[in-house]
């Protein structure tokens, strides 16, 4: 006989477990594939130089490009009275673009010993990490969840996570 309890909740306790996360919206994916695909795009260009040149070039945009965007939603915020949108706090976005570029870095330097241009295929390896990883990323670094309870009542907006 199936269990009437509700999938998810300890057994017994007739209660759901917690809810799953909710996937990134459209623009957040849109916005990890639009970064990955500058980033890629700035390291395939770069083929002809070292790859430390275009490593250094990549981190400059991504140190320079985020904390503008912060500025302008903040700005855009206060400006319209609308309430603080939901992010990823800005360090640890920075922190793992670093470590992105300094992954892609070491693999084009181990490509390289193999392959006789390793730039494209950094770049396709930059770009799948990006557009596929970034929104899992920003799904776990924002705490984003369902927007509704489990019996289906709206929950109102999410928390509002403030960086330090």
């Amino acid at each position: 006989m199936p269990s009437t309890e509700p999938a998810g909740g300890p057994p017994g306790t007739g209660r759901a477990g917690p809810p799953p996360p909710a996937r990134p919206g459209r623009a957040v994916r849109a916005g990890y594939l639009a970064a990955g695909l500058v980033m890629a795009g700035m390291w395939w260009r770069g083929a002809g130089f070292p790859a430390w040149e275009h490593a250094l070039r990549v981190l400059v945009v991504i140190l320079v490009v985020p904390p503008l965007v912060h500025l302008v939603r903040r700005r855009r915020e206060r400006r319209t009275g609308s309430t603080p949108s939901r992010h990823v706090p800005l360090r640890r976005l920075v922190a793992l673009k670093v470590a992105l570029v300094g992954a892609a870095l070491c693999s084009d330097w181990l490509l390289g010993l193999r392959l006789q241009e390793p730039a494209p295929i950094t770049a396709i390896g930059l770009l799948s990490a990006v557009a596929l990883g970034g929104p899992a990323f920003h799904q776990r670094q924002s705490g984003a969840a369902p927007r509704a309870s489990p019996a289906g009542a709206p929950t109102g907006p999410p928390p509002v996570r403030k960086e330090v």
